[in-house]
């Protein structure tokens, strides 16, 4: 058995792995014959470790899917950062999407061919290219890792089509396991997931979804205004900054990203599905590196951001679901300090809901 322990001082740095974590990486990497895993861990108990390590250890391919290029930037440039005086290297790790350049997907793809990859960070539309399946199939594919898993789910919050070609790619691909992971799944969730994906007998890990730091609660509103009146009073506090802001619609992220940088003259950036990939990616370093310290966003932002300090997250009303309230608000103190959760509704959001629930019960 690999001494998982030695793994992670060598690679990371780290002397003990945090709950579950172990029992994860110990399933993918057991020399009787890898075991497929279920991987399910509330926003910030390290997830991504549980493959990263693994990929580290083994001497072949490890292929994650990443959902967002944003995720999947951060997540490469900070496992580069962290290696730059490990025994692996910065250079183990590479990814391919569309933002880009051909010449550097094509440097990565090389890469992975002749080996000196242990990660290889894949945008799951790229397994609808022609001819990047067959190609990538040339590769030792060990692991196979779907990231933010409840995407390939009908029953999850934020299904993607793109996600129902992953499990014919793994086995495409032949790799010897293959890991789920996400930060929420209801038992409808997980067992689609098992099933849309393949997954063998999977060793299933669930670490709860209790985050002793985080501190929920609801704000009865009057009105939109009073909403904003309210966000304008937390913010006010340097201690909620950095803070992240959801609401409905991307004009209403325009508007209140401007009425809070205009009544606290702060940098304040706007996040939507609407905005050009490059401009996207501008407003997320910006937040995540500084100068920003908030940003008012649609549910296009946040899954896999690598913010730690995050102090607040505000909703300007009712998410769509709970999955996703959970997902939004984990966003928070994922470096264990101190961080506060607000929910901010009005009457107009609880009757929306309910209308909502009661639609689902009729089905």
């Amino acid at each position: 058995m690999p001494d998982l322990h030695a793994a992670l001082h060598a690679h990371f740095g780290h002397r003990s792995f945090r709950p579950g974590q172990e029992r994860a990486i110990a399933a993918v990497t057991d020399p009787a014959g890898p075991r497929d895993a279920l991987v399910v861990m509330p926003t910030g108990a390290g997830k991504s470790l549980c493959h990263q390590l693994p990929a580290l250890m083994r001497d072949d391919l490890t292929v994650v899917v990443s959902p967002l290029v944003s995720l999947m930037q951060d997540q490469v440039d900070g496992l580069r950062a962290r290696l730059r005086s490990a025994p692996s290297g910065p250079g183990a790790v590479g990814m391919v999407n569309a933002l880009q350049d051909p010449e550097e997907n094509e440097a990565a793809l090389t890469a992975a061919l002749a080996g000196s990859l242990r990660l290889l960070h894949v945008a799951p539309e790229r397994f609808a290219a022609p001819g990047f399946l067959p190609r990538l199939a040339r590769a030792r594919v060990g692991l196979f890792v779907v990231d933010e898993a409840h995407c390939v789910s009908q029953w999850g919050h934020d299904f993607r089509p793109d996600y129902l070609r992953l499990g014919e790619a793994a086995r495409r691909l032949r790799a010897r396991a293959v890991m789920a992971s996400t930060a929420t799944a209801t038992p409808a969730v997980a067992a689609d997931i098992e099933n849309r994906l393949g997954l063998r007998a999977p060793v299933r890990i669930a670490t709860g979804f209790d985050r002793p730091n985080l501190t929920f609660a609801v704000v009865p509103c009057g009105s939109g205004a009073e909403r904003t009146g309210r966000i304008l009073d937390v913010l006010g506090d340097p201690s909620a900054r950095p803070a992240i802001v959801y609401t409905g619609t991307r004009r209403g992220a325009e508007r209140l990203a401007g009425q809070i940088g205009d009544a606290l003259g702060i940098p304040v950036g706007a996040y939507h599905a609407g905005l050009p990939p490059e401009r996207r990616c501008e407003v997320q370093r910006a937040f995540v590196g500084g100068p920003v310290d908030v940003v008012v966003a649609t549910n296009a932002f946040g899954m896999g951001i690598d913010k730690p300090d995050v102090r607040t997250v505000l909703h300007d009303g009712a998410p769509g679901s709970l999955e996703a309230y959970y997902q939004e608000a984990g966003r928070a103190g994922r470096d264990g300090a101190p961080a506060r959760a607000l929910l901010l509704t009005t009457r107009r959001d609880m009757a929306l809901q309910r209308h909502f629930i009661e639609r689902s019960d009729g089905l």
